[in-house]
């Protein structure tokens, strides 16, 4: 990913090699990695309707869409001026006709969002990482929205999501390893057929971030994914990550059944 100079409260980044160029707020969050990976959690060279949740500046729906050329996108996300920055993303990268960015809170009454349930084949978050009262208070209001919330927040999250997806849709989160736990409880009852792909930062160590894709009424069991390793032994890209951060390749969520 390379950072360039645009403004002096953004900056542009180029995502996939360098195939889309995305205004970012140099405070606040940032998408990067984490960004690219859960976009490359969704792989359907067929026309589909992905829903992006927390969509901030737009990062992980417009990687999408440049890699799927059949595939359109809503994107929700809380603040409105990174609801617009997002939206200026997707024409800057020639996807005005593909994107749609609206402003709405995910853990809000779902009516307010003004979407139609089960309507998304495809529906994707990477929701905020803490609790806000099992971390130090953050002090820049962007920032904490973006990696804290309450105690009900995933729940929240994973409701909406799974409320958002057609029958048989899939649903993927990205989340702290530690977080696993409380992702399979969200989708419990909720989704089957569940799929979890651990990022590894090198190989031997513990994963610190985690896939999880289920679908919609199926019952196929889990299915633990071989660890995805970040890095080599010298501590440069590994293939495998080169191939999905610079190239856009799909992570490999094969259907199992279910």
């Amino acid at each position: 990913m390379q950072v360039q100079t645009n403004s002096d409260d953004a900056s542009a980044d180029g995502f996939l090699g360098n195939r889309l160029t995305i205004r970012q707020p140099r405070n606040g969050h940032r998408s990067g990695h984490d960004a690219v990976f859960l976009a490359a959690s969704v792989d359907n060279e067929k026309a589909q309707t992905v829903c992006d949740l927390g969509a901030g500046a737009g990062v992980v729906g417009l990687c999408i869409l440049a890699r799927l050329p059949e595939t359109h996108l809503v994107g929700v996300e809380i603040a409105p001026d990174l609801c617009q920055l997002a939206q200026e993303n997707a024409a800057a990268n020639g996807f005005t006709k593909r994107a749609n960015f609206v402003a709405g809170d995910i853990v809000g009454p779902f009516s307010a969002l003004g979407l139609e349930p089960n309507s998304f084949d495809h529906v994707v978050a990477n929701p905020p990482f803490y609790q806000s009262d099992q971390v130090p208070p953050v002090q820049d209001a962007a920032r904490a929205r973006a990696h804290q919330t309450d105690a009900g927040g995933l729940e929240n999250w994973m409701r909406c999501a799974c409320a958002l997806a057609a029958a048989n849709g899939l649903v993927t989160f990205i989340h702290r390893a530690e977080a696993l736990g409380d992702l399979l409880a969200a989708m419990h009852f909720r989704l089957g057929a569940l799929k979890v792909q651990p990022l590894t930062p090198r190989a031997g160590e513990a994963s610190h971030r985690v896939l999880v894709q289920g679908r919609r009424d199926a019952r196929a069991p889990l299915v633990l994914l071989p660890p995805i390793v970040l890095q080599n032994a010298a501590g440069e890209p590994s293939e495998q990550a080169e191939s999905v951060l610079r190239h856009g390749a799909a992570l490999d969520f094969a259907d199992t059944g279910g």
